[in-house]
């Protein structure tokens, strides 16, 4: 009995963290404290999890960083080590001190680097540090028998990163200091979004020492690849830290999963002595190097410069470009890509994103309705059968492109049409009109729509804006017997004068056969959390975490 307790009692903790977190004051917090046994339940869900360091818990001994006891180490899956900014002002210095060159250096990583290997269910960790990490801590990162996700962000790199060198790494992701993107207008990290952030002392001197340090960066992470290659399957690069040439240099035997995002590679190389110059590649000749690669996201920001030309449109393109793309299943494009011509030689492709990407705290330029209806005109071309489709447009949305969409696509099972710089207002179509528009799309099983809504008090308490979304969510549901899931675009307050793009989605539950229960109500609509796409993601969304 107390197995069978134990294991309904690890379901329930399960699902009050999906629901609520793991914040304080969480219903998985109390449930933690009820007895021995929800306590033995819970723990391991509360602290798999875990971020280090903690503004609020230090050492009293020696006023360093308090780092996770002993006895809750082995519950942690996903490290954490998320260095605060604030720490490195020189006003506000915490927990470190100045070197010769005024670059921070911290105190207490040794019980990191000795408690990581302590850790035997640890499988993922994310660095953001605002400075170099000591080679000891990438050497103790490196000892972990079952690391398989590996992140470093807006942290300096040196050549100690190659010392993180484990067989059993399936996943990396690289992004280099300073660099903050913005899908769409949605929501976005609270850090990237305060000014202070991009003028925090420690990150001008890096920018400021940035030509001065070479090649340094981009060599590191083309050797950490090199030896990471055989394993990995999952792998997202800035542009910054690497080159076409670095990643056609090796084989990627297992790489399922590609993500380039930030600048092209190669296009933002500056330095103050002469180098020599890489190799010539193309993104050509790196993807001929990842026999097994299905899923290829191409973020790039959008930037002065021209676009990127993924396949040149003045010709008809390679024969072995074509035999590729063919072996493709999914395919994300940020506009900064020149999409003419491309997207017409997809044959296989069932996942495809079509985003609108830039640099913080830049806005970005989504599609208008022309561009999006031809580039849409040109995937329907190649013949594939595609059932996910993600689209960030910049006009209102209307029935039109909508039935465009339903008749060229019928096979869609996900379908979200995202407005960059949504906003209220008097709308020309009814709901029922872009119902009518999506009923050939029988298999549709979760819609996110940016249609325009009335716009109402921001202070009502009794949340109009809510409710007509609710009632429109109903009325789909209603005429699109399979679906399960409807999200409705909304103008978010974030600040005293700041807003963005989010989403408030309902599940829909359907009760056939059970009248009895419930009526003449078949079926049942939730609301949902506030979900996003943690970055780069762009085809699952997960829970918002702040």
């Amino acid at each position: 009995m107390s197995i069978l307790n134990a294991d309904v009692l690890h379901i329930v903790s399960n699902e009050l963290l999906y629901i609520e977190g793991r914040g304080t004051g969480s219903s998985l917090l109390n449930l933690s404290i009820a007895s021995r046994l929800c306590r033995q339940a819970c723990l391991p869900i509360i602290f798999s999890e875990v971020r280090w360091p903690h503004k609020s818990k230090t050492d009293p001994d020696n006023g360093l960083p308090s780092f996770l006891p002993e006895s809750l180490r082995p519950h942690v899956r996903h490290l954490q080590l998320i260095w605060h900014d604030e720490w490195t002002e020189p006003g506000r210095l915490r927990h470190g001190y100045f070197d010769r060159d005024g670059m921070y250096i911290p105190f207490g990583l040794g019980i990191v680097s000795s408690a990581i290997v302590c850790m035997p269910k640890l499988n993922a960790i994310t660095m953001s540090c605002p400075f170099l990490p000591p080679q000891s801590l990438f050497e103790a990162i490196g000892k972990c028998a079952s690391l398989e996700s590996f992140s470093l962000i807006d942290t300096p790199i040196d050549m100690g990163l190659i010392s993180v060198y484990s067989s059993s790494l399936t996943r990396a992701n690289l992004a280099p200091v300073g660099q903050s993107l913005r899908i769409g207008d949605g929501p976005t990290y609270p850090k990237v979004s305060d000014i202070s952030y991009f003028m925090r002392d420690w990150r001008r001197k890096y920018r400021l020492q940035a030509q001065f340090r070479g090649l340094r960066e981009p060599r590191a992470c083309s050797l950490f690849l090199r030896q990471q290659a055989p394993c990995l399957t999952h792998l997202d690069v800035s542009g910054d830290l690497c080159s076409f040439a670095a990643l056609a240099a090796v084989q990627w035997p297992e790489l399922r999963t590609l993500v380039l995002y930030g600048h092209v590679p190669g296009t933002q190389i500056s330095y103050a002595f002469p180098v020599t110059p890489p190799p010539e590649a193309s993104i050509w000749d790196a993807l001929e190097r990842m026999p097994v690669l299905s899923d290829l996201r191409l973020l790039f920001s959008r930037s002065r410069g021209k676009d990127f030309v993924f396949l040149p449109g003045d010709r008809f393109p390679d024969p072995t470009h074509l035999k590729k793309l063919a072996s493709l299943t999914n395919f994300a494009i940020s506009n900064a890509c020149k999409l003419d011509g491309v997207l017409n030689y997809f044959p296989s492709l069932q996942k495809l994103a079509i985003l609108a990407m830039v640099d913080l705290p830049r806005w970005p330029i989504a599609l208008y309705h022309a561009d999006a209806e031809r580039v849409l005109t040109d995937v329907a071309r190649s013949g594939c059968p595609l059932k996910h489709l993600r689209i960030i447009i910049e006009d209102k949305l209307t029935p039109q492109l909508c039935h465009l969409i339903a008749t060229l696509f019928p096979l869609l099972e996900v379908l979200e049409i995202e407005r960059c710089g949504y906003h209220d207002g008097k709308s020309m179509s009814t709901c029922q009109e872009f119902v009518d528009a999506l009923l050939p799309l029988s298999a549709l099983q979760s819609l996110r729509l940016c249609m325009q809504f009335p716009e109402y008090d921001e202070v009502d308490e009794m949340e109009s804006w809510k409710a007509v979304r609710a009632q429109s969510a109903d009325l789909f549901a209603s005429a699109l017997k399979n679906i399960r899931q409807v999200g409705f675009e909304y103008r978010k307050r974030t600040g005293t004068h700041r807003y963005q793009d989010a989403w408030l989605d309902f599940t829909v539950t359907r009760y056939e056969g059970k009248k009895e229960w419930l009526g003449d109500q078949r079926r049942v609509l939730r609301q949902l959390p506030e979900l996003w796409y943690a970055f780069p993601e762009v085809w699952t969304p997960t829970r918002l975490p702040f």
